[in-house]
């Protein structure tokens, strides 16, 4: 009877818990404009960015609001809202909209766990290429891309092109590209598919524009800018 009392009093106490203290899985949470991502851990709070050096501090006691939860300390404070935020990237959607202060900047986003939705991920499908560092493509030209599981290929257009890439952080990676090697029928395609091809060669940030559109930025400033092919 002793043994079952001291059971029993046990399993009270594992119940009794705090939720977070129970859990195992980070919170995590991000952004598109610009790229950021924020992981909260049992014990590390840490921010990241293109172009800044990552922000790790402890992870302080969680306050529960009455919209959300709060973390806050010096350098990175966190303020979450549970309503429904759609990250601008996929047809995903994720249960809380995400402020974060990091060294005074403000950052917005979203956090949690996103919920299945019908629809591709946050680069994989058919996109047109709209324009090069911000300027319209070749008239009569229809270039475009497309991200399927790994594989990477498309048209420059004047020839198709195809390799692999990587996402991870925020940025797609492919090593390169192979290209088939006919001739264009002008100057301005043919520079139009050396900036596409050179372009696919580099570590490209993932962001969108005001427009929704998907932008793709080399570490020197140039840009593919993508709209989803319509079915």
């Amino acid at each position: 009877m002793r043994l079952s009392t001291i059971a029993a009093a046990s399993l009270i106490a594992l119940t009794a818990l705090p939720a977070a203290a129970q859990a195992q899985a980070d919170y995590r949470a991000g952004g598109t404009e610009p790229f950021w991502s924020l992981t909260i851990g049992a014990r590390t709070m840490r921010f990241e960015a293109p172009g800044r050096r990552p922000v790790s501090v402890p992870t302080p006691k969680v306050i529960h609001g009455f919209a959300g939860e709060m973390w806050q300390t010096r350098r990175i404070n966190v303020n979450t809202n549970h309503r429904p935020c759609r990250d601008g990237m996929s047809d995903r959607v994720h249960p809380d909209t995400v402020t974060v202060t990091v060294d005074g900047r403000r950052f917005e986003g979203c956090g949690g766990e996103p919920r299945a939705e019908a629809g591709t991920g946050l680069v994989d499908g058919n996109w047109q290429i709209t324009a090069l560092n911000g300027r319209p493509v070749a008239p009569g030209s229809r270039p475009s891309i497309a991200f399927d599981k790994g594989r990477v290929s498309g048209n420059a257009g004047c020839n198709r092109f195809t390799g692999n890439y990587t996402f991870a952080r925020g940025q797609i990676s492919t090593g390169g590209v192979a290209s088939t090697k006919m001739a264009c029928i002008d100057r301005a395609r043919n520079l139009q598919e050396q900036t596409i091809l050179g372009l696919l060669g580099e570590r490209l940030t993932v962001s969108t524009n005001r427009a929704g559109k998907l932008v793709l930025t080399g570490p020197r400033g140039r840009s593919l800018t993508l709209v989803r092919s319509r079915p």
